[in-house]
């Protein structure tokens, strides 16, 4: 099983770069918030809900490896995160509404995978009905958060789940 961790900014509007730290306490890959234009930044402050979410996660050696982005929808937000290496898309979409214990849907042309939160617990990402990675956030810890991806798992990429749960459980909801 590998496990990582990081501490995302305090402010959900920031843009400062995060590292992910391995358990070698290596930097494996970076990501920040990014807003393509001053106008995203104002109107994403004043309307207050985060209708502007873009997420870019870099290797270790500076290049864009995921994209994640929210598609606000009238009465259901997408979520969609691209690899940027392979130029594959992951889309994303609610399963269930529950504020408290959401679950996802996430289609590829690798296959359909499942994320479900726990109340208080960790998100996480299914395979075939089995769990393969897992994602908490302790605000005990001032939020650090937690990543661990199991062998079996079919993605072995910390930047895609990086950029999956960021989006999703931080600043996509």
């Amino acid at each position: 099983m590998q496990k990582y961790t990081y501490s995302p900014p305090k402010v959900k509007a920031s843009t400062k770069l995060v590292p992910v730290i391995d358990g070698q306490n290596r930097a494996v890959c970076s990501f920040k918030r990014v807003y393509n234009h001053f106008f995203e930044r104002l109107a994403d402050s004043l309307l207050g809900f985060d209708y502007v979410v873009q997420l870019d996660v870099l290797s270790s050696d500076g290049r864009l490896r995921f994209r994640g982005k929210k598609l606000p929808r009238w009465g259901r937000t997408q979520y969609e995160i691209t690899d940027c290496s392979s130029n594959e898309t992951y889309r994303i979409t609610y399963k269930s509404w529950q504020a408290v214990a959401p679950e996802f849907r996430i289609t590829s042309n690798s296959g359909e995978y499942s994320v479900k939160k726990e109340p208080m617990g960790w998100a996480a990402f299914y395979d075939q009905g089995v769990e393969a990675a897992r994602w908490k956030m302790k605000t005990t810890e001032m939020f650090k958060t937690y990543l661990e991806i199991d062998d079996h798992c079919p993605i072995q990429e910390p930047a895609f789940f990086v950029c999956l749960f960021q989006c999703l459980f931080y600043i996509g909801k």
